[in-house]
């Protein structure tokens, strides 16, 4: 199963944002590695469906419209992932299927999705959530994974 870049940004920007403070959208971009037309686009989505609010001004940007432990991560996932993406079985999309009654991929495909779902179903993003510490040590490793340029004399 292979999450789109919408799914994986929207969970990421949940796991950032908070309900006491906003995160401007550049902000949220440089601490995720997103670029700020994903953020824009998936943080207009998530506050379409009630997730978050957006805050314009000079101390304006995004946060949390609902307390972190009442979202689960796989309505989330939900919300951005149709299905079928998730599923390797194509029975919806190419009409009937000649091997349904006999297929064993896709009992084993609906039986890893029931799971993945639950265990998902399980987590808040309270449970998800970075605290800022963890969120300035993966600054921190970003900064040291970025290369640096010496200033050559010439």
């Amino acid at each position: 199963m292979k999450l789109n870049a919408a799914t994986n940004g929207a969970m990421r920007i949940l796991m950032v944002c908070r309900t006491d403070r906003p995160l401007s959208m550049p902000e949220m971009a440089r601490r995720l590695g997103l670029t700020e037309a994903l953020v824009l686009k998936t943080c207009n989505e998530l506050m379409q469906a009630g997730y978050l609010v957006g805050q314009r001004g000079p101390n304006g940007g995004y946060r949390l419209a609902k307390a972190p432990e009442t979202i689960n991560a796989f309505e989330i996932i939900d919300l951005f992932e149709p299905q079928e993406n998730l599923f390797p079985c194509r029975l919806h999309q190419d009409g009937e299927c000649r091997i349904v009654a006999l297929c064993r991929l896709r009992a084993a495909c609906e039986a890893a999705y029931a799971a993945f779902r639950e265990e998902l179903a399980r987590l808040t993003f309270a449970d998800l959530a970075l605290d800022p510490i963890d969120e300035r040590a993966v600054q921190d490793s970003a900064s040291a994974a970025a290369p640096q340029f010496a200033a050559t004399g010439g």
